[in-house]
C-alpha cells in the first residue's frame, strides 16, 4: 500500500484530487436517500395498515417517489462527473506516456512497452468508472450499520459479521490467485506480441510456408496463458462457492434473527423487511468489489507497470534551447550499444568531420555501422566518450529541437499512416511554409516523378487502407523526409539498398547539392559506387575504427575498394589485412 501512496502515476493526477473529494462527499447523500425505500415500507406497515388512511398512503408515496427520483438524478450527475474525470485523466497521462514510449528505452521500459497503452486504458477506465462508485459507496457502509442499529442492534451485529466474512474471503482470494494472475497476464502479453509479429510479416510467412509451424508455436503460448487462467479459476472456485452460499444464506439469517426478535416482542414484523433491504443495500458495494476483484487486481497490476515505467524514465530535465548545430562533428573515444543491452557495439570511436563534408562509412556486416548512425543522431545513447557538433555536446540539445535540424534514414524504412506530404513534412502543422518545404525536399531528393505517378500526388494516403508503395518508393520518400527543412547533418543508412539506377542517380545528385549547401552528410553503405561522392571514408571493423581519412587515401590503402559494386570484396580485403 505504501508503494501505491507514492505512485508517480497517481501523483500526476494529484490536481484532480479536489474533484474526487467533492465526488466522495457528494456520494454521502446516496445511502441516506436510499433509506427512503425502507422508511416507506416501515411507515406503510406502521401507519397506513393501522390507520387504514389512504391520504397518508398517498403522501408517503409522493414523498418516497420524490426522494428516489432525487437519488437517481444525483447518481446520474455522479456518473457524468466521472466521465469528465476520465477525459481529464486521459488528457494528463496519455500524451506523456505515448511520448515516453518512444524516448530512449532501458531494458525494463522496452519490456513493458507493448502493454503500456493498454495499461493506461485500464487505469483510466478504473478511475472513471463504476469501480470508483463502488469504493465511494463502500466508504459509507458504516452509515448502513448505524441505520440497522436504529432498527435493532442485533441486525447491526449480523451485518458486521457478514461484511467481515466477505472481506476475509476477498483477501484470501487475492492471496491465492495473485501469482497465477500475474503469470497469466505475462503469458497473454507474450502471445499477443508473437501474434502481432506474425501479422506484420504475414506475406513472408505465407510465401515461405511458415504458417503451420508459427501457428503451433503461438498456440503453445496461448495454451500456457489459458493454463494459468484455469489454475487461478480452480483456486478461487471454492471461495466463490462459499461467497455464493453466503449471499443466499444472508436472507435466511436476517429472517431468523428477525423472527427471534419478533417472538421476544422486540421488533415489529415490518422491521424484518426493513433490515433486509438495508443489509442488501449496505453489502451491495462490498459484494460488487469482491465480484469484480479481477478488475481491481488488473488495475493494481497496470498501475505497478506504469509506475515502473515512470520511475525508470526519471524526470526529464528541461534543456536550454540551443541554436542550429553548425561546425565540426567530433567523436572522442565513443563507446555505445543498444539501450536495451549491456554489450558495447562501438569501442573508442574517434574522428572529426568538418562542416559540409561527406563521410562514407563501410565495413563488414556487424561492424557497428548502423549503431554509429543511431549514435550520430541521438537515437542510441553514448556509454562513454563525447560527441560534439561545433561547440556543444549532442546531449545538450533538446531532443525534439535537435531533430528539426537533423536528417536520418534507417535500414528498415516504414512510412507512418497519412499522406505523402505528411510523411515528407514529418507531420508538421499545415502552413504555407510547410508546402514550400515539402516541394523543396521533393525536388532535392528528385522524387517529383514518383509523386506525379501516384493517384493523388502529395495527397496520396499510405498505411492501412491506403496506397501500397514498393520498397524503393518508400525509400525515396524517406530520403525526401530526411532532407526536409534544410538539416545541417544528414545520416543515411543504406539509402540505396532498394533503389534502381534512376533512384541512385537522384541520390547522388542530392548528395552533391547538400555538399554545395554546406550540409554535413554521413552515408553508411555496402555499395562502393556511392563512395565516389564522399570526401572521407571511415572503415569500421568489430566496432572499432580500422581506417579513417580522405577518400583517395583510404582507397590507396585498400586498393580493392576501386572496382567492386558491393562490399563483399571489402570484407575479404579486411580479412586479409587482419591476417
Amino acid at each position: 500500500m505504501k508503494r501505491k501512496l507514492s505512485s508517480p502515476t497517481l501523483a500526476e493526477l494529484r490536481p484532480l484530487l479536489p474533484a474526487y473529494t467533492t465526488l466522495g462527499l457528494f456520494s454521502f447523500f446516496m445511502p441516506v436517500l436510499y433509506f427512503a425505500g425502507p422508511m416507506y415500507m416501515w411507515q406503510v406497515y406502521g401507519r397506513v395498515m393501522v390507520s387504514r388512511s389512504e391520504s397518508t398512503l398517498w403522501v408517503l408515496t409522493a414523498m418516497a417517489t420524490t426522494v428516489i427520483a432525487l437519488m437517481m438524478v444525483l447518481d446520474w450527475i455522479r456518473r457524468q462527473a466521472l466521465d469528465r474525470l476520465g477525459v481529464a485523466i486521459d488528457d494528463r497521462l496519455s500524451r506523456s506516456f505515448f511520448e515516453l514510449l518512444h524516448r530512449p528505452k532501458s531494458a525494463a521500459r522496452a519490456a513493458s512497452a507493448p502493454s503500456t497503452l493498454a495499461d493506461l486504458s485500464t487505469v483510466r477506465d478504473f478511475l472513471s468508472g463504476s469501480p470508483v462508485i463502488s469504493i465511494f459507496d463502500l466508504v459509507y457502509m458504516p452509515v448502513y450499520v448505524v441505520l440497522l442499529a436504529l432498527v435493532h442492534w442485533a441486525f447491526a451485529v449480523v451485518a458486521i459479521v457478514i461484511m467481515g466474512k466477505m472481506v476475509l474471503l476477498a483477501l484470501l482470494n487475492h492471496v491465492l490467485v495473485k501469482g497465477d494472475s500475474r503469470r497469466y497476464q505475462q503469458m497473454s502479453i507474450k502471445a499477443q506480441e508473437f501474434g502481432g509479429a506474425i501479422a506484420r510479416n504475414a506475406e513472408t510467412v505465407r510465401a515461405l510456408g511458415m504458417l503451420p509451424a508459427l501457428r503451433d508455436r503461438w498456440y503453445a503460448l496461448h495454451s500456457k496463458m489459458l493454463g494459468w487462467r484455469s489454475a487461478g479459476a480452480r483456486r478461487t472456485e471454492v471461495i466463490a462457492s462459499i461467497v455464493r452460499f453466503s449471499r443466499v444464506m444472508q436472507m435466511i439469517v436476517i429472517y431468523a434473527v428477525g423472527a427471534l426478535l419478533y417472538l421476544e416482542n422486540m421488533v415489529a414484523p415490518a422491521s424484518i423487511m426493513v433490515a433486509l433491504l438495508i443489509i442488501n443495500r449496505g453489502i451491495g458495494p462490498l459484494d460488487s468489489v469482491i465480484s469484480n476483484w479481477r478488475v481491481y487486481s488488473n488495475f493494481l497490476a497496470s498501475l505497478d507497470r506504469l509506475d515502473d515505467l515512470l520511475r525508470d524514465a526519471g524526470e526529464r530535465p528541461r534543456k536550454v534551447s540551443l541554436p542550429r548545430p553548425v561546425g565540426t562533428l567530433a567523436l572522442s573515444r565513443v563507446s555505445a550499444g543498444a539501450p536495451t543491452g549491456e554489450r558495447m557495439i562501438l569501442h573508442d570511436i574517434s574522428f572529426q568531420l568538418a562542416q559540409g563534408r561527406t563521410l562514407g562509412v563501410v565495413g563488414v556486416s556487424g561492424a557497428g555501422k548502423s549503431c554509429l548512425g543511431r549514435v550520430l543522431v541521438g537515437i542510441w545513447p553514448i556509454a562513454r566518450g563525447s560527441l560534439t557538433i561545433g561547440d556543444h555536446e549532442l546531449s545538450h540539445w533538446n531532443e525534439d529541437e535537435l531533430g528539426r535540424h537533423l536528417g536520418y534514414i534507417g535500414q528498415d524504412v516504414e512510412l507512418i499512416p497519412g499522406t505523402i506530404a505528411d510523411n515528407i513534412a514529418r507531420f508538421d502543422p499545415d502552413t504555407p511554409e510547410r508546402i514550400e518545404r515539402i516541394i523543396a525536399a521533393a525536388e532535392l531528393a528528385g522524387i517529383q516523378d514518383l509523386v506525379k505517378a501516384l493517384p493523388e500526388g502529395y495527397n496520396t494516403r499510405v498505411g492501412p487502407g491506403g496506397h501500397v508503395l514498393s520498397g524503393g518508393q518508400r525509400n525515396r520518400i524517406a530520403i525526401a523526409r530526411a532532407v526536409y527543412g534544410d538539416p545541417s547533418l544528414v545520416v543515411l543508412d543504406e539509402p540505396n539498398s532498394n533503389l534502381d539506377a534512376f533512384g541512385e542517380q537522384a541520390l547522388t545528385s542530392m548528395i552533391q547539392k547538400l555538399q554545395a549547401s554546406g550540409t554535413t552528410v554521413v552515408i553508411i553503405t555496402h555499395k562502393v559506387n556511392i563512395l565516389n561522392v564522399c570526401d572521407d571514408i571511415l572503415v569500421l571493423n568489430g566496432g572499432a575504427v580500422q581506417a579513417f581519412g580522405s577518400r583517395d587515401q583510404i582507397v590507396n590503402r585498400i586498393p580493392r575498394l576501386k572496382a567492386p559494386t558491393s562490399l563483399t570484396v571489402i570484407e575479404g580485403a579486411l580479412d586479409g589485412r587482419r591476417s
